[in-house]
């Protein structure tokens, strides 16, 4: 029996899925993910951030199966539920490919599957700055051409859009938004040229579906060798401009990203509910998005919880969760999944490389690929971003590569034990870091000595540990 195909998802989504109130989906998820969290007797162990108990793997996929079995996703837009049988779920997981081709010519890359504790390097790392409030034109080249032109990194994360378009105020869905999906594409094309590398590979995250599709352009824009980013919304949800973005991406023939994660005190409770919820997204990303089919990752984003005054993504409880998931997805399924790492604190601080310390940890032992990762989110002014920590999250990547969970574990303790004392409710969350032209000189696109010795110090506190970076 084979899967369900992509226009009979979007009829249960659209047309004929059971219709049900938001707020009772909610409950309905709510009180399952209780449930299976009790029988399966999933519980959050502080101690560990990078937990080896194989047992606990299992239990983590069996009940996120089963979530998913139960619950299916939900269609905001149409108020349908957008439901899979056992047969049409396990024929979904088996016609997943595990590899997906990127980029072209000399930057053409093959993103192939990892296991746990695998001795191998990433095939890929992507970088990138999720970052929207960054002015147009040369300055975001620039920021652009100074990860391309790192040689660890295979391709990078552009995105959200920018606050403005042409010098006006930009709004999500605007046509406004629309100009600006084609310019940033092209912006990015120009960077990676600069860099002398123009076949690399990246992928666009404009809120609005039309951006994209405005962006698609094999000449100057987004190629099929590039990526659309679609996101599950908490929890198990979509909406039409996530499907558009699917479908844009099928109907083009580019790179489906997926990004999804479990909030921490969301619907799906503590840790242990949010990780289940986790995992129960993976599979509606090959279910409902068709990850796996054709060029595409996905990116089991870190666990999160947020309050008024910080985000927190590296935690110990976040960590913990992503390590188990990044487990439970490599043991069970070909899902190519990809990490997302957005740190509280900014570019050009210590902190900052500690908590991509402990995020990458707490990823590659675990069976994860393709790094990618974003920096700071809350408190956000412009141009933070830069291709220094790029460079740090490259390097951390490949010296992974063998690397044990016990091992894993001992980084990622040590370096919470660094940090966490600053993302708490009460903090500023970490330092907010400093602007692009701040750590760069934009004349000769090299990051300052000042940054350089926080960057080499961080390399030190790693090698301290006993990793050979």
């Amino acid at each position: 029996m084979a899967a369900p195909s992509l226009w009979e998802v979007l009829d249960r989504a659209c047309n004929t899925g059971p219709v049900m109130a938001a707020k009772d989906f909610d409950m309905s998820l709510f009180r399952t993910t209780s449930r299976l969290v009790k029988e399966y007797d999933i519980k959050y162990d502080p101690t560990t951030p990078v937990p080896t108990d194989d047992s606990l793997v299992q239990d983590v996929w069996n009940a996120g199966l089963a979530l998913f079995t139960e619950v299916g996703s939900y269609c905001l837009n149409s108020s349908r539920r957008i439901m899979f049988d056992e047969s049409e779920i396990k024929a979904g997981l088996r016609e997943i490919r595990g590899e997906a081709v990127i980029g072209e010519g000399s930057e053409r890359r093959t993103l192939k599957l990892r296991g746990i504790d695998d001795n191998a390097p990433p095939s890929i790392i992507c970088g990138g700055v999720i970052e929207s409030n960054m002015p147009e034109g040369e300055l975001f080249v620039k920021l652009y051409q100074s990860i391309a032109q790192e040689p660890l990194i295979d391709g990078f994360y552009v995105g959200p859009p920018l606050q403005t378009s042409e010098g006006r105020t930009v709004r999500t869905g605007t046509p406004l938004e629309t100009h600006l999906g084609h310019s940033m594409v092209s912006w990015v094309r120009e960077a990676t040229r600069r860099a002398g590398r123009p076949g690399l590979h990246f992928i666009s995250a404009c809120s609005a579906a039309i951006a994209n599709v405005a962006a698609c352009d094999p000449n100057v824009g987004l190629r099929k060798s590039d990526g659309i980013v679609a996101t599950i919304m908490p929890e198990m949800k979509t909406d039409y401009e996530n499907l558009n973005k699917i479908v844009q991406a099928h109907d083009y023939g580019c790179v489906k990203h997926v990004y999804n994660g479990g909030m921490i005190g969301g619907w799906g409770g503590g840790p242990e509910g949010a990780l289940v919820v986790a995992i129960a997204n993976a599979i509606m990303a090959t279910m409902v998005y068709k990850i796996g089919i054709g060029a595409s990752y996905h990116a089991l984003g870190y666990l999160r919880a947020s309050t008024p005054n910080y985000s927190a993504f590296v935690t110990r409880p976040c960590l913990w969760g992503s390590s188990l998931g990044g487990q439970a997805l490599s043991r069970n399924t070909k899902i190519i999944n990809t990490v997302v790492a957005m740190t509280n604190s900014g570019p050009g601080t210590k902190m900052q490389f500690q908590e991509i310390s402990a995020a990458i940890a707490a990823a590659l032992p675990c069976g994860r690929e393709g790094l990618s990762q974003g920096t700071r989110r809350f408190k956000v002014r412009p141009l933070l971003g830069s291709g220094l920590e790029n460079r740090f999250w490259g390097e951390l990547g490949h010296a992974m590569a063998g690397v044990k969970r016990d091992f894993a574990n001992h980084i990622a303790e040590e370096m919470l034990i660094k940090y966490e004392h600053r993302i708490t409710r009460d903090s500023d969350g970490g330092p907010p870091g400093h602007t692009f032209d701040e750590i760069y000189d934009l004349k000769t696109l090299q990051p300052r000595k000042r940054f350089l010795a926080v960057y080499e110090e961080a390399k030190s506190d790693l090698r301290d540990l006993g990793l050979d970076i």
